[in-house]
């Protein structure tokens, strides 16, 4: 054989040898793309996550309570995070479009933050008197004015299985503060001494006396009188043999256990990792890399300019003699004056609004047991719109024998166009991702309530200057929450020193003092968040001059839903410049 022919044979045999290669070669996975890895990621949290799953429409969620605190959900879940944020760092981000890209962004920052939060012990801490643990929020939910449905038979017995999973959540809770216990990390002796009439309130002779009997007595039509019957029993039961044994179980552990070794210090900077715990939930309240420091010298700051407008403000009302506003008398006659309001303001919104959402909200007393520990505050509306929000009034002091007014500005906050209409848009917004609906960043939420108490005059809502002034004194209070929080956790202040820095009524100094001792930097979100969108529109209306449009700018703000701060910055940022060369008509 001549040699080209041996050389045509060799090369034949060696294409042969690399495609028999390649056949055995293990082939390359491809970069998942964005939606493949939410989608991915969306399937594996739903168990982590049941009442969402159950508004999401997976019913086969509806009688699971999960035991976030528990050991197995922690490492799961965190597991479950840390392969996510792998394998979103392996996404194309050059193939994103400008939607995707901010999902991206945002979805990075929701991984980062739940390793950080996992990597602390806020298992060890698991009940507090301010509404965030189960033991206060089951009852609400138990008497049909939360977020699990009865509806329906099926309903019903649902909510027995989220009663085995709330026992457990229980039994979890008190050997994890046995835990903190030898750890020396407790709450403070005086949220616990709050945390037990709480306990108390659910401990009844008589189980149609309790609010899980509630759903009882308001049985939806179509229940035939056999089916009404089976449930009746079943829940008298279970109310008697289960719910009431175990708030019992824990008001005892609690009472004789766990408040003779609480601390007595106020502040998580007295006990053990406590200072970078504090840093934690500084990062988490905020979304921004603000210190403490930083934050109380804002907050003194503000404190010092807002009292100065109050001041002047004040002399304005002396010398014009402006009258009092009403102060009512009950609560029936309080909720019609905030019916009242209600309208005006929703007659007003389209001024400087151009997206309303479609679901409805109801203004609701909070229950006598919560009231003592528990703000004004508001709860969203469910995801398909078959439960409205509700922003819940502490009418407390009327109840005390004082007359109360109608605060304005309380209204904007916690209802339109505070939390209610932000929260609303986001969740009807079907082209957000699932997690992004559902999302929630404290700065960027109560940041945008605090900003729309400061709309009462583009929209007409505060006719007198006692309505400004109440603004005003509610923002003051806001500012002093940046000081009072940082100088608990960082500077060892005293409850008495923070009650005493408020400056407010003693009762609701004590509530509030108290939350933020439970509840370690959620006080911080609503100024910061504030200033930073003020610092947005103050930079477009620079940008833009005579062609900003306030309803476009509120539109594009609340658009995409909750975010960080520092994502909602650099959006806004590309929105004006985008607007800067829109063609004018």
């Amino acid at each position: 054989m001549h040699y080209a022919g041996r050389w045509r044979c060799l090369a034949s045999a060696v294409a042969i040898l690399v495609v028999a290669e390649a056949c055995v070669r293990p082939t390359v996975a491809p970069p998942p793309t964005l939606a493949e890895v939410l989608r991915s990621y969306e399937r594996d949290t739903t168990p982590y996550f049941p009442f969402t799953a159950s508004e999401s429409g997976a019913r086969q969620y509806d009688r699971v309570l999960a035991n976030d605190i528990g050991e197995d959900y922690r490492r799961g879940l965190e597991a479950l995070c840390a392969r996510y944020h792998e394998d979103l760092q392996r996404v194309d981000r050059a193939s994103l479009n400008r939607q995707e890209r901010l999902t991206y962004e945002i979805f990075e920052y929701r991984l980062q933050s739940c390793l950080e939060r996992l990597r602390f012990p806020w298992h060890l801490l698991p009940i507090d008197q301010v509404g965030r643990s189960w033991p206060s929020r089951f009852p609400i939910v138990g008497a049909g004015k939360g977020s699990h449905p009865f509806r329906t038979a099926r309903n019903y017995e649902d909510f027995l299985g989220r009663i085995d999973g709330f026992v457990v959540w229980v039994d979890t809770a008190i050997a994890n503060m046995r835990t903190g216990m030898a750890r020396g990390l407790t709450q403070p002796r005086d949220v616990v001494l709050k945390v037990i009439p709480q306990l108390d309130a659910q401990i009844v002779e008589d189980p149609r006396a309790s609010l899980f009997y509630e759903p009882i007595r308001h049985f939806p039509k179509g229940l035939d009188d056999e089916i009404r019957r089976a449930l009746t029993e079943t829940y008298l039961r279970a109310i008697r043999d289960t719910i009431v044994p175990t708030y019992r179980k824990l008001r005892a552990f609690m009472q004789d256990e766990y408040l003779p070794r609480c601390r007595t210090s106020h502040g998580l900077g007295d006990v053990p990792g406590g200072h970078d715990m504090y840093l934690s939930a500084v990062r988490a309240s905020t979304t921004t890399g603000l210190t403490p420091a930083q934050i109380q010298a804002l907050g003194l700051a503000e404190v010092k300019r807002i009292g100065a407008e109050i001041d002047s403000l004040r002399r304005e009302i002396e010398a014009a003699h402006d009258p009092q506003p009403t102060r009512y008398a009950t609560v029936d006659d309080l909720l019609e004056g905030y019916a009242e309001l209600r309208a005006s303001v929703h007659a007003a919104l389209p001024r400087l609004f151009g997206r309303l959402p479609r679901a409805g909200f109801e203004i609701r007393p909070i229950e006598a047991f919560r009231e003592t520990s528990m703000p004004s505050s508001y709860e969203a509306a469910s995801l398909d719109g078959s439960r409205s929000g509700v922003f819940y009034l502490n009418t407390a002091e009327l109840r005390e024998g004082y007359g109360m007014p109608v605060s304005r500005s309380l209204f904007l906050h916690e209802a339109i166009p505070g939390h209610h209409l932000q929260t609303a848009l986001q969740r009807e917004n079907r082209d957000l991702p699932g997690f992004r609906r559902l999302a929630w960043y404290n700065a960027f939420g109560e940041g945008w309530a605090l900003y729309a108490e400061s709309l009462g005059d583009e929209l007409g809502v505060y006719p007198s200057r006692h309505d400004k002034l109440g603004m005003l004194n509610a923002e003051l209070f806001r500012a002093k929450r940046l000081v009072v929080d940082v100088g608990l956790h960082e500077l060892s202040w005293t409850r008495e020193h923070a009650i005493d820095y408020l400056g407010v009524r003693r009762e609701t100094a004590e509530r509030e003092v108290e939350r933020y001792m439970a509840w370690p930097g959620q006080a911080l979100g609503y100024k910061i968040g504030q200033l930073r969108i003020l610092g947005i529109r103050k930079k477009a209306e620079a940008a833009l001059g005579a062609s900003f449009d306030v309803s476009a700018f509120h539109d594009e703000l609340l658009r995409d839903g909750a975010m960080p701060l520092s994502i909602l910055e650099a959006k806004m940022d590309r929105w004006i410049e985008a607007s800067r060369h829109k063609p004018r008509n």
